[in-house]
């Protein structure tokens, strides 16, 4: 799937007061063991760091899915949810340009 193509989310959480580092540990195991992106950058804000913000490409939209009705996205969204002040921010987007280009960002 060409890379302008592939599904995409911003995502905004705050955590709550504390509970930042258990958040951020959550997100970014849970992208790991999905393998259903091609790439993310989870970011802290400096000036609270119980806020995540994540960048998430998926590889395909069929990847997508297949991880938002999977168990683990389910057991993941409840423990999430826990941990937060208020509810999420998803935007749902597609990639328009990176640095580095990776192999297939052209096809």
């Amino acid at each position: 799937m060409a890379f302008k193509e592939q599904p995409s989310y911003i995502i905004m959480m705050r955590a709550k007061p504390g509970r930042g580092d258990h958040l951020f540990e959550l997100a970014t195991n849970g992208m790991e063991k999905s393998n259903s992106s091609a790439r993310f950058i989870m970011l802290r804000e400096d000036a609270d760091p119980d806020v995540l913000w994540n960048i998430e490409v998926f590889r395909s939209v069929e990847a997508k899915d297949g991880y938002e009705n999977s168990d683990m996205a389910e057991e993941l969204r409840d423990e999430i949810i826990d941990l937060l002040a208020e509810p999420p921010m998803r935007i749902e987007a597609h990639p328009y340009s990176t640095i580095p280009a990776l192999p297939g960002d052209d096809d």
